[in-house]
């Protein structure tokens, strides 16, 4: 790319500030001017998560102003990492957040503990190029970052999301198969988004007999049969029984971030069953029958991010599935990057699992 370049970017001054968020064209640094182990690249497709929302609306803390945006892939245009096989042209995705390496989760090989791990869209434009967000046409990816090729039997649409919801549920599905002596035969997810859904189709392909996904929405269970899971509505997630007995499940995950379903789910667990709690959850003041824990000897655990591993393993697992399961049904078209606040209007109507931004695409 010549020196000079520009390109567009989307930057976030705050919830408080008025706009919150502008776009604006901005410098793309030349070959030259990227720091070793950095790779620069043309943003292909980014969606819009829940966490982006909960950033715009000032939910959590980010450095401002950054640009925004950690789901998306691009096209290799720049790299400067000599041991790394990527050129330019290929399509990539990466790790959503950048470990430090130096921690003691780092050193202990659990790097999605760290303590110091950068989010992409969480940090300022003065911490290094500017373009770590993937609301823009560009985006550098720093030395440190995962990077994984994207098969050419995925489309944009679908590898987009792979880097957050998918490679999580992967990680938790992973750990569940991998920890339990227990006979993979019935599992329950409680929330039917877009990491439940995943969810239903992962545990299918790892052997369970039974996946049953919970929700109080009915157009959000919809799409659970198509995925491999069997839907379940229950009227509040204080409603006991849900349709399935009690002891019945060897593996349930909570996907949907609310604490007000733990009891059941300790209830529908067997002995030694296992309670994965994956993803993000802000509910305070949560209670949990510490007895019946004991009794049935559950193992709790608690997933919220993922290793270089689990990210290529969420790439194979929809190169293998791609044609199986309706993955692009879960994304809407995509807006241009003009049009950033309409697709924000978009996601916050939630009628999409994803909605979906094409940085490259231009505003009719």
């Amino acid at each position: 790319m010549a020196a000079g370049a520009t390109g567009v970017r989307v930057v976030f001054f705050g919830a408080h500030k008025h706009p919150s968020y502008v776009v604006e064209t901005c410098s793309i640094p030349s070959k030259d001017e990227l720091r070793e182990g950095e790779i620069l690249i043309k943003i292909l497709y980014a969606t819009i998560c829940s966490i982006d929302i909960e950033d715009i609306d000032g939910k959590r803390d980010v450095k401002k102003p950054c640009v925004l945006g950690h789901e998306g892939i691009g096209e290799v245009v720049h790299s400067k990492r000599e041991r790394d096989p990527f050129v330019p042209g290929d399509r990539v995705t990466f790790g959503m957040s950048r470990d430090c390496g130096e921690c003691q989760m780092c050193r202990a090989d659990m790097g999605e503990c760290c303590s110091r791990s950068a989010r992409c869209g969480s940090m300022g434009l003065k911490e290094g190029s500017g373009l770590s967000g993937c609301f823009a046409t560009h985006m550098v990816l720093e030395r440190g970052a995962t990077v994984a090729l994207v098969p050419t039997c995925v489309s944009n649409a679908v590898a987009c999301p792979a880097n957050c919801a998918l490679s999580t549920i992967v990680h938790a599905v992973s750990y569940a198969t991998s920890s339990t002596k227990l006979p993979q035969s019935v599992a329950i997810v409680q929330g039917a988004n877009l990491m439940g859904l995943y969810a239903c189709a992962l545990l299918r392909e790892s052997g369970f007999r039974e996946v049953y996904c919970h929700d109080i929405c009915r157009e959000r269970l919809r799409l659970v049969p198509r995925f491999g899971g069997r839907p379940v509505l229950v009227e509040s997630v204080l409603e006991e029984g849900c349709g399935v007995a009690e002891g019945v499940a060897d593996v349930v995950m909570d996907v949907c971030g609310k604490w007000d379903v733990v009891s059941y789910a300790l209830h529908s667990l067997r002995h030694r069953g296992m309670y994965l709690i994956v993803g993000s959850t802000h509910s305070t003041g949560a209670t949990m029958d510490l007895r019946t824990v004991l009794r049935k000897c559950i193992t709790i655990r608690g997933i919220q991010s993922y290793k270089a591993e689990h990210l290529q393993k969420a790439m194979d697992f929809l190169s293998a599935t791609a044609n199986k399961y309706p993955y692009e049904s879960l994304i809407s078209s995509p807006f241009p990057l003009q049009e950033f606040h309409s697709a924000v209007v978009t996601a916050r109507t939630k009628r999409y699992c994803r909605t979906a931004i094409a940085p490259r695409l231009h505003s009719p």
